[in-house]
């Protein structure tokens, strides 16, 4: 299908349509008692008739909002194209959402089935459905923890899908019919770094088309079978590409694991072909790996470091172009790099897509070194699904995100902020006309609100947040994401943010990746009893005094960190008033707010006390300013 063939399609349909020509192939696989179970496509649109029988006996009809709570599990997908094919407008919630933001997503897109995964979802959407007027059912997928509750409004999925009845492909064709491809189909709500978070509204063929920018991008997708694990939030935009739309578009064949926390199981068996995963990720098991060897045997750490010697000498002849490796490096992947990623179950892929946030070049580097071929995407939740840019290996230069895909238009406005242009961009802000005529500038392209530079071959680089650069107190003018992306590539580093907006210099907050300080403390002899014992110990400071200094070697003076306070505790997006979204980007206000002493205790202000004595009484004082 073109990319204008599939505007006048729906999910639902197309899923009916592959159950008609493929019905045994397989859809997904999902494990369940520790093994996994496939499912085919005539078998997955079955249980999606169902279950959307099911939801029409519980009163939903078309334009009603269903809201889902919970990981990545085979009941979210088939809630998720149950919902659609009725032509209702399905929304997620992140499972790490507190009880303020669940409250808010609840009230503002105005769910009437709130679907949860298991008791710990209900517990929570029980605490404010007295806010809730409109939630009429809540639907719990795992029950078996629900003793004792006795809800008038309480249903098992089970009971929802007995209410269905058995249905058959046809079925799901029929009601596929009746949705309008230019309906609404989903809301995905925005990380909220500012504020409340904003619901962007997709229509259901603008979806299809705006994701199939990615098959065209990459190929390999449709061109044959490929394992890929579904893990990331489907809240998310790029967690329903993976997980929901691009199997329908292609032939990737997603994985759903058991228990989501369990991801390095899950890696190991499944063994994918291809990831797509967010920076975090790459930069937590590239540390736990380096730790690991730097605990291991002489022999073995000699080893690794004669073969990352000839890894070095291959990166830089790829990014120059010469991509035929080396008898020396081909050896290095054999001996080390593929023992290595197999202990992993990382040893078989082909194709690594990184998004969702600034990808650190050390760690785009450091993967490739080890033979992996990563690529980094660039796109926002109001591109519908589609990426902006994307880089085109094998093993692409780190730096960049890439070209523009096809059917897609970047430029940069006069201030240097990325404009899209694309036939397939979201539909606009839930219930926020003024946000939505924000989004977009006067000649219609659409505002990303990142700052980038255009380079000599086409590629795009992102340079920072419109909103978070740094003019210091000297007049210089910083991108913090830029410092923090270099620190973040830092195995003992889980999250940093840089401050310096007005003053003299620039200073950090780091919060510990406490695993692999631990697993560095533990080689080291440092005791400690907690979180905050370890984050507080004197030589885990020095540790990561060494870590900045490190980054600030490679740094102009102007944006080197000058002073820096580890965080007392982790970052808890559950939490309530926590300064961290549930996609653990930072809130930068609050975190300003959060840590204030910490923050003030980095700079001496001697100067400006000195010249504030020397001028006296003679200025009111802000609070005076203030008086009416």
């Amino acid at each position: 299908m073109t990319r204008d063939e599939l505007r006048s399609h729906t999910a639902p349909a197309l899923l009916a349509q592959r159950a008609r020509d493929e019905p045994d192939g397989v859809a997904y696989r999902a494990k369940h008692l520790g093994l996994y179970r496939e499912q085919t496509w005539s078998g997955y649109a079955r249980d999606v008739a169902c279950v959307a029988h099911g939801l029409r006996a519980l009163g939903v009809a078309a334009g009603e909002r269903v809201a889902i709570m919970g990981d990545v599990c085979e009941a979210w997908l088939l809630a998720d194209q149950g919902a659609q094919a009725l032509g209702a407008i399905v929304y997620g919630v992140y499972p790490t959402a507190s009880m303020d933001e669940l409250a808010y997503q609840m009230a503002d897109g105005g769910a009437s089935v709130f679907v949860a995964e298991n008791q710990e979802y209900v517990d929570k959407i029980l605490a404010v459905i007295d806010r809730l007027p409109a939630l009429r059912w809540i639907v719990v997928v795992d029950d078996t923890a629900m003793i004792g509750y006795d809800h008038p409004k309480l249903k098992t999925f089970a009971e929802m899908r007995s209410l269905g009845g058995a249905r058959g492909v046809e079925a799901l064709a029929a009601l596929a019919r009746d949705v309008n491809p230019a309906a609404p189909a989903f809301i995905v709500y925005t990380s909220g770094t500012s504020g409340h978070p904003k619901g962007a509204l997709v229509s259901h063929g603008k979806h299809l088309a705006a994701t199939f920018n990615l098959v065209e991008h990459y190929p390999t997708l449709a061109e044959r079978a490929h394992r890929v694990v579904a893990y990331l939030p489907l809240c998310h935009i790029l967690g329903r590409d993976i997980a929901v739309t691009l199997p329908l578009l292609s032939r990737l064949v997603p994985h759903v694991g058991e228990e989501v926390d369990d991801l390095p199981r899950t890696l190991f068996d499944v063994a994918p072909t291809v990831l797509f995963t967010v920076p975090r990720y790459l930069q937590k098991i590239a540390s736990q790996l380096l730790v690991g060897i730097g605990s291991t045997s002489g022999i073995k750490r000699a080893a690794y470091e004669w073969a990352m010697r000839r890894a070095r000498v291959q990166a830089k002849a790829r990014w120059d172009g010469q991509h035929a490796e080396s008898t020396a490096y081909q050896l290095a992947r054999a001996m080390v790099f593929k023992p290595m990623l197999n202990q992993i179950g990382l040893n078989r892929l082909e194709l690594v897509i990184c998004g969702g946030a600034p990808l650190p070049a050390q760690t785009m580097a450091l993967w490739q070194m080890w033979g992996v071929n990563v690529v980094e995407i660039y796109g926002q939740t109001e591109t519908a699904g589609a990426i902006i840019c994307g880089q085109l290996g094998p093993y692409p230069r780190p730096g960049n995100v890439g070209a523009v895909p096809p059917g897609w238009a970047v430029k940069l406005s006069d201030d240097g902020e990325i404009l899209v242009r694309g036939g397939d961009v979201f539909d606009g802000y839930w219930h926020d006309e003024t946000a939505t005529a924000q989004a977009f500038d006067a000649d219609g392209w659409l505002r990303t609100g990142d700052i980038g530079r255009l380079l000599d071959d086409g590629a795009l680089q992102i340079v920072d947040r419109a909103r978070d650069f740094i003019v210091t107190a000297g007049g210089k003018t910083l991108s913090p994401s830029f410092i923090e992306s270099q620190l973040r590539a830092s195995p003992y580093v889980a999250e940093v943010m840089v401050i310096g907006h007005a003053r003299k210099y620039l200073t950090a907050l780091v919060e510990i990746d406490f695993d692999s300080v631990a697993d560095w403390a533990r080689g080291e002899d440092v005791t400690y009893t907690g979180f905050t014992s370890l984050a507080q110990h004197p030589r885990v400071q020095r540790l990561l005094q060494s870590e900045i200094q490190r980054v600030n070697d490679t740094l102009s003076r102007v944006e080197q960190i000058k002073a820096f306070r580890i965080l007392p505790k982790a970052l808890d997006p559950e939490e309530e008033g926590e300064p961290v979204t549930p996609t653990r980007k930072l809130k930068r206000a609050r975190m300003l707010e959060r840590f204030s002493a910490l923050v003030e205790a980095m700079y001496d202000d001697s100067e400006e006390r000195r010249v504030a004595a020397g001028v006296g009484d003679i200025l009111p004082t802000q609070d005076a300013r203030r008086q009416p």
